[in-house]
């Protein structure tokens, strides 16, 4: 399966993004609002700067108290890690574990199209392990009644 077609089913499609010079808190606030663990940073353009995550509050815990700029916290977009909707799961999959990280934005050549989740991937994954094993557990009834 692509990474497009996990974009596609997934409920939420909106990527959230805060802008960069607000506070911390209010990341921490739209996190909890909108159930999420990661916010896009964009710059007073709208373009993509980083990304702030839990891991990022949670590092920063004693700046982000101080009263720290999502700027002063966040991931940013020269360390980011992103996917293109090309990509498969399997290769997001691999991202995940290999960098440690638990979002990845997707981008169509230049553009954002999505942000997805370790769990959005181990979701889609499971529904695959799913279907394929009914597929199999249909395809061995139907052998045994027709030898049977």
């Amino acid at each position: 399966m692509l990474i497009e077609n996990l974009l596609r089913s997934k409920s939420m499609t909106e990527v959230l993004t805060i802008p960069h010079a607000r506070p911390a808190a209010d990341a921490v606030a739209a996190m909890n609002k909108h159930r999420v663990g990661a916010l896009l940073v964009a710059d007073d353009e709208g373009v993509i700067q980083g990304i702030i995550t839990e891991r990022d509050i949670l590092r920063n815990f004693k700046e982000c108290a101080a009263g720290s700029s999502v700027e002063e916290v966040m991931t940013p977009r020269s360390k980011l890690i992103i996917g293109h909707k090309e990509d498969s799961l399997d290769y997001a999959m691999q991202v995940f574990t290999e960098n440690r990280v638990r979002h990845l934005p997707i981008f169509e050549g230049d553009s954002l199209v999505g942000l997805i989740s370790i769990g959005d991937v181990l979701k889609a994954h499971l529904k695959e392990v799913e279907f394929d094993n009914k597929m199999l557990e249909d395809y061995v009834n139907g052998a045994s009644l027709v030898i049977g």
